[in-house]
């Protein structure tokens, strides 16, 4: 085995190792879905860590609510459950591939047993001021629902991603010297 196939073993596994704690809780799959000139990320993450970007394509207006309906009839691997209320639709559960989560809120304060709803218009993310039904996207819009917790959506990429990508560029690099 030469040099260079060593470097990159050790550089990929050092990275894996170092990045394992984190990629147990991190952004595990991108789904994309809807045709149209405007896009717009859509973040779900779940209480147990497991987080999925869904990027949604669309022409015309859209809201944050629609674009979930969307998915929902797009994508076989996203589930959205919902009840209509006096202010709006109200998510209640959300599912992507094998994680899902409901709740309604009817264990507050004790337990939040609800979807936060995020928003990313500029810099970082704050609580949608708006209901998602009220909240019109625009090319390069970011959304985010959180389960059971007011923290933030993760960041993204997950960091252990961005170890492998790190360690992959420096194996890049190291190869072209040799050559």
């Amino acid at each position: 085995m030469s040099v260079s196939s060593l470097r990159f073993i050790f550089v990929v596994s050092g990275a894996m190792l170092i990045g394992a704690p984190i990629a147990s809780a991190g952004i595990v799959a991108t789904l994309s879905a809807g045709t149209g000139a405007s896009l717009s990320t859509i973040q779900i993450d779940f209480s147990n860590g497991n987080g999925y970007l869904l990027e949604y394509r669309w022409d015309g207006a859209a809201s944050g609510f629609s674009a979930l309906e969307t998915l929902d009839s797009l994508l076989p691997e996203f589930t959205l459950d919902y009840d209509e209320t006096v202010f709006g639709p109200l998510v209640t559960g959300l599912g992507v591939m094998a994680d899902y989560e409901y709740g309604n809120g009817d264990q507050w304060p004790k337990v939040e047993n609800y979807w936060h709803y995020w928003v990313k218009d500029s810099g970082d993310w704050s609580f949608a001021p708006v209901g998602a039904a009220s909240r019109t996207l625009f090319d390069g819009s970011f959304d985010a629902w959180v389960f059971g917790s007011p923290q933030r959506p993760q960041p993204v990429p997950a960091p252990a991603g961005t170890l492998l990508a790190l360690g992959a560029a420096i194996c890049q690099r190291s190869r072209r010297r040799e050559n």
